[in-house]
């Protein structure tokens, strides 16, 4: 995206919009009473028809200035209470406009208002490019698409070198966001495990990454025990992706971040009924994740280094399909007994979990669609979040804190732990309904050893059903920006 500074007259400027904020209560003034001066108290008046009151989330739209000004149309944005204005509403502003204008503008102005306030105009950006998002490569007639091309600023307080960097960031993010997004929005006769190993060396050459591929002698071979059973039941062969990047310097230690790649579950012969396999393409955003936030970080440029890791299969009812009291024997040698084939990705993330391990990660992070449990607990726009040390889930924590994503701490109370006990072998791998999320998390941490380790269970965010006011319908990319703000933190 372009970008202009300029501190011309905010009358004069030519943009198909020019975009003007006002808090809640806040009397018109500056940027927004000069423009509704030279058009004739239009605005004012339309903000008392449609009872506009600067209410964060709200807008309302001229469609057109009839040549009075020279932009050719105007939003007017409400920001909610002044004193509560941050990142996070500058993001979401900046996606009411590019709902509102990707489809019809090309240039896009910013008052004075909107920008001299604040530290960084990033979230403004990023949230402009994830507003205009739209997957629509499947659908026959042609869309509109996304016009946005240039950007600019009303302002003589910005410098140029802090917008050029802010921009190039908020870029990178809103462009993996969006990456993730078409991953998981991918229908999964196109989205195999083996394309999506595919897309992981497209991402890994694009950045230079270093990439491992394991396919399923390799997989075999290593003795990925619960990878392999997973996948059994499907025609479609895993795969097992390691990208690594490691900065100039050499980096004081190596974080891993681990994805579940569950390109479809049907449940396996635990079956789903068939509204619930609706939608089950989005059994893959961990790994989505994982490489969406290895994508920004190779243009980012962290000082640490960080393995990325993906387990990816399907999970069918194939004749070949691992069975209910079926003991599986996991990659660091640990027996699973299985109670429930739906409950798989927890199995393939244990042989993830175990080669990280391996690896000698200096700290572990998975991302996970794991539980409904999870969905039941928290509801459809918060992650859970637990693990073995608190130093890395508060990091997680605020590292969500940042970037405007909602997480909650569960507690790994001991007590649920004889959930997962097997008399066949050394655990099951699902225990009741009863603190689902929280045994799903118990039944991962026999895979991480003494590593540090935090679990993020996305079920809820990670998809929309329906599109909402400030999110599109389908993959949501709901982590990236945490996963990406708590690399850069650490």
């Amino acid at each position: 995206m372009k970008y202009e500074i300029t501190n011309q007259n905010i009358l004069k400027i030519k943009a198909d919009i020019l975009v003007l904020g006002l808090f809640k209560g806040s009397k018109f003034k500056g940027s927004a009473k000069l423009v509704d001066d030279r058009l004739g108290n239009a605005l004012k008046t339309l903000a008392e028809e449609e009872k506009f009151d600067g209410d964060k989330g709200k807008s309302i739209y001229l469609s057109a200035t009839f040549g009075r000004i020279s932009a050719k149309r105007i939003i007017l944005l409400g920001l909610g209470e002044e004193s509560a204005f941050s990142a996070h509403v500058q993001r979401d502003a900046g996606k009411t406009v590019g709902k509102k204008a990707a489809s019809v503008c090309s240039s896009i102005c910013l008052s004075k208002e909107l920008v001299d306030g604040v530290k960084d105009i990033g979230p403004f950006v990023e949230g402009l490019i994830l507003g205009s998002y739209e997957f629509d490569k499947y659908k026959s007639a042609e869309s509109a698409g996304n016009k946005i091309a240039k950007l600019i600023i009303a302002s003589s307080k910005i410098k140029d070198d802090a917008v050029s960097k802010q921009i190039e960031r908020a870029q990178v993010l809103s462009d993996s966001i969006n990456f993730v997004r078409d991953l998981v929005n991918e229908p999964p006769v196109y989205l195999t495990p083996t394309r999506l190993a595919d897309i992981a060396e497209e991402v890994a050459q694009e950045g230079n990454l270093d990439c491992n591929i394991f396919g399923l002698d390799e997989i075999e071979k290593r003795g990925m025990g619960g990878l392999m059973a997973v996948s059994r039941g499907s025609n479609e062969p895993p795969r097992f992706i390691h990208l690594t990047y490691t900065p100039k310097k050499k980096p004081k230690k190596y974080l891993a971040i681990v994805g579940k790649g569950i390109t479809f579950d049907s449940g396996g012969l635990c079956i789903k009924p068939a509204n619930s396999m609706l939608t089950m393409k989005m059994d893959m955003a961990g790994s989505a994740v994982v490489l969406g936030a290895m994508k920004a970080i190779s243009k980012l440029l962290p000082n640490i280094g960080v393995h990325g890791l993906i387990s990816a299969s399907e999970n069918m009812t194939g004749s070949k399909a691992y069975k209910p009291d079926d003991v599986i024997k996991a990659y660091n040698g640990k027996t699973i007994e299985v109670i429930n084939t739906d409950a798989e990705g927890r199995i393939v993330l244990s042989d993830a979990l175990s080669y990280a391990v391996e690896l000698k990660a200096a700290e572990i992070v998975d991302l996970a669609t794991l539980t409904g449990a999870c969905m039941v607990g928290l509801g459809s726009y918060t992650a859970g979040v637990m693990g073995n040390d608190k130093k890395v889930i508060d990091k997680i924590n605020r590292a969500a804190e940042r970037a405007g994503e909602k997480v909650w701490q569960l507690p790994m109370d001991d007590e649920l732990r004889g959930e997962l006990k097997s008399e066949v072998a050394d655990m099951k791998n699902a225990g009741s309904r009863w603190g689902g999320a929280i045994t799903a998390a118990m039944f991962l941490e026999n895979f991480v050893g003494d590593t540090p380790w935090a679990h993020i269970d996305i079920a809820g965010p990670a998809f929309s059903e329906r599109a909402g006011a400030l999110t599109p319908a389908g993959g949501t990319g709901f982590g990236v920006r945490t996963i990406v703000s708590y690399i850069m933190g650490t």
